[in-house]
């Protein structure tokens, strides 16, 4: 049962507390109590094994950003689509290194097109 269908259940119990609270046995009434205890402590748990969940994948979002190379090269500017670094004459894969900071020299296909040996990418016009 997840924990939205716990709640809604929680609350169609208030609510039939609050019809039948005048006209209902004392055993009635505490049945629904308890019913409606066990639904809410269904929910807590539901919500402590949520925030166990969440507090996880925010430590591994960190994890994963705090791995990741930073570039040390910025490049210098782009020709044909391609990122071009100082002191070096080679063209490089936009893609590969805006993601992964990597950088893939490209491979002159004809003319108009170069591309990536890593990511497959065509670049060009």
């Amino acid at each position: 049962m997840d924990i939205i269908s716990t709640i809604n259940n929680s609350i169609s119990i208030v609510s039939r507390l609050r019809e039948i609270s005048k006209n209902i046995s004392e055993a009635e009434f505490k049945n629904l109590l308890a019913d409606l205890s066990n639904e809410l402590a269904d929910a807590k748990l539901q919500m402590a094994e949520l925030k166990e969940d969440v507090a996880k994948l925010k430590s591994e979002n960190m994890a994963l950003k705090a791995s990741r190379p930073e570039a040390k090269e910025k490049p210098i500017g782009t020709q044909w689509g391609c990122y071009k670094f100082a002191n070096d004459d080679g063209l490089y894969c936009t893609g590969c290194y805006d993601s992964k900071g990597m950088k893939s020299r490209t491979n002159r296909v004809n003319s108009r097109f170069r591309s990536c040996p890593v990511c497959k990418t065509s670049i060009g016009s």
